[in-house]
């Protein structure tokens, strides 16, 4: 009976080595991959700004120099040039492309209350596009515009 009882535990033994072996023969998993890096937003905060501009209309620093209000103001476009314009004339924005490129060059004149009539010629990108509306942008000048879609 003593031999049996040997016998048994040197099955035991020999089946826990055995499992001690093979536990020590696993190769641990491999460890998850890195979450990468969220990107680096490299615009300036001027266009960050401009970007969350909603009104149509000219802005230079992220200030509104002449924007669409639909009490105060029309607007009309057609064949590449935009015009908002308040019912006494007191301020307008008249822009026109002169090439239908990613990067136009577009001339780009207005007044407002604190402005005699100024006209710019800017190189202007798209930098948005939403609600049939895109956004211009000429990051040197720090200046936007928000125009109808059609026109772009």
């Amino acid at each position: 009976m003593r031999r049996h009882i040997l016998h048994m535990a040197l099955r035991m033994a020999s089946a826990i080595i055995a499992a001690v072996f093979m536990a020590c023969q696993c190769v641990p998993p491999d460890p998850p991959e890195p979450t990468p890096p969220d990107p680096i937003d490299e615009r300036s905060e001027e266009l960050k700004d401009f970007m969350n501009k909603t009104e149509l209309g000219l802005y230079v620093n992220s200030v509104g120099i002449v924007t669409y209000d639909d009490i105060y103001f029309q607007k009309a476009w057609g064949s590449g040039a935009f015009r908002i314009q308040r019912d006494d004339q007191s301020a307008y924005l008249s822009i026109v492309a002169s090439t239908g490129s990613a990067s136009s060059s577009y001339q780009v004149e207005y007044k407002n209350a604190n402005t005699n009539v100024t006209l710019m010629l800017l190189k202007l990108q798209a930098v948005k596009t939403e609600n049939s509306c895109v956004w211009l942008w000429n990051e040197t000048m720090a200046t936007g515009v928000i125009i109808p879609e059609e026109i772009n």
